[in-house]
């Protein structure tokens, strides 16, 4: 590669090694899945890369009711939204409604909530910052903002976060900071404590909130870490999604006032222009709200932060160091360059553990390492086994 490579041409090239690697780009094998083990190249591997963390997709509940669509719709139900929808996305919005006491608007997935997002709420006048962190498909739709100032901040850097803010808004009307509310790679949550501050502090300042990887498994009915922890609304949207441990399709918008989320719903593009969610999916995603509606939830819920507390424990007392330690069901270990993370991965894979080992462009270069989650699928026997493996290995191989 050369030293002016463009940055495709260095993704690709990440990729393309990676997946030669045998450790990237792979199909499961065409085996029941229970979301325990995972089958890859005819070998059974425990699953501790998934992000269904809470082992809904599993559940009979949310098949039942993709079942049921299927009767009563079909397969799909083949019209823009700009036209006709179906009736599911109306009951489905009003139970996302009950869930996180805001205005909901469904999108076909998180990434195209932001696409249809961000250029509707960001006007001109206005300007952005953005995490340096947030996820790649937030960044990508800041591509869609035009001649609009964007600025990255330093991952929950709030004092450089403060003085931007001081500094942009005395020539622009509003200011908008993206963030995520769980970081995906490293588990890390969004300090909002302190942003809910800022926000206090600048009338101007604006939030907008991907938090994908949140949803279900923390806050009030599964409404996610930042509907939770943020006691003022006001000037907060935020989008949650509808796969992961929702375990169903989609995404779902959270604006503040339902003005803000008709005039996204008028005019986000993909609100027009992109496929609906079809049927099954939108089935199966009612069925998973009223799950998570239902009083025993928060028991769900604890079942899920009872593993990530063992996890978090073990790797004290094994004296595995992850990236982050915070209370979240995604966990990291760094490794440095790709050719350190290589050969843990196969150690791993060939102690009969699965997790996802993560390079550029997931993670800067030179800072890759395992990522690894845990579910419901995973049983305390199993977490047990990973993380003395995981430490073993990491020892041999002097990480």
């Amino acid at each position: 590669m050369t030293e002016h490579a463009t940055p495709q041409a260095l993704i690709d090239s990440s990729i393309r090694e990676a997946a030669a690697a045998g450790i990237m780009m792979q199909t499961a094998d065409d085996a029941e899945y229970s979301g325990r083990h995972v089958e890859i190249g005819g070998a059974r591997l425990l699953n501790f890369g998934s992000c269904s963390y809470l082992g809904l997709e599993q559940r009979p509940e949310l098949k039942e009711g993709a079942i049921r669509a299927i009767h009563r719709y079909g397969t799909q139900f083949s019209y823009s939204r700009a036209y006709l929808q179906s009736p599911l996305y109306e009951k489905l919005e009003h139970a996302l409604e009950v869930m996180t006491d805001g205005h909901a608007l469904i999108a076909p997935s998180t990434t195209l909530s932001h696409i249809a997002a961000l250029p509707v709420l960001v006007q001109p006048g206005d300007a952005v910052l953005i995490d340096r962190c947030a996820h790649a498909s937030v960044h990508g739709a800041t591509a869609l903002l035009g001649s609009k100032q964007i600025v990255p901040v330093r991952h929950n850097d709030l004092e450089q976060l403060d003085q931007e803010i001081a500094r942009l808004a005395r020539t622009h009307r509003h200011l908008w900071y993206l963030i995520d509310g769980l970081y995906s790679m490293t588990g890390e949550l969004a300090p909002l404590t302190q942003i809910a501050a800022l926000l206090e502090k600048h009338p101007g300042l604006h939030l907008y909130v991907d938090d994908a990887h949140s949803t279900s498994w923390v806050g009030r009915n599964g409404r996610g870490w930042a509907l939770e922890h943020l006691p003022d609304r006001s000037r907060v949207v935020v989008a949650l999604s509808l796969n992961k441990a929702f375990s169903a399709a989609g995404a779902a918008l959270v604006f503040p006032t339902a003005e803000v989320r008709s005039r996204v719903r008028r005019c986000g593009g993909p609100m027009l222009f992109s496929g609906p969610i079809q049927p099954p999916m939108l089935g199966a995603a009612l069925a998973s709200a009223e799950l998570h509606l239902r009083g025993d939830f928060a028991s769900v819920q604890q079942s899920l932060i009872d593993r990530i507390e063992l996890v978090l424990s073990l790797a004290r007392d094994l004296g595995v160091r992850l990236a982050a330690e915070d209370r979240s069901p995604i966990f990291f270990v760094r490794c440095g360059p790709l050719e350190a993370m290589y050969p843990l991965a196969h150690a791993l894979r060939a102690q009969g553990m699965y997790a996802c080992p993560s390079g550029f462009p997931a993670v800067p270069k030179d800072q890759s390492g395992i990522r690894f989650t845990v579910s419901l699928h995973n049983t305390g026997a199993d977490i047990r086994r990973f993380m003395e493996i995981l430490s073993i290995e990491m020892k041999r191989l002097g990480l």
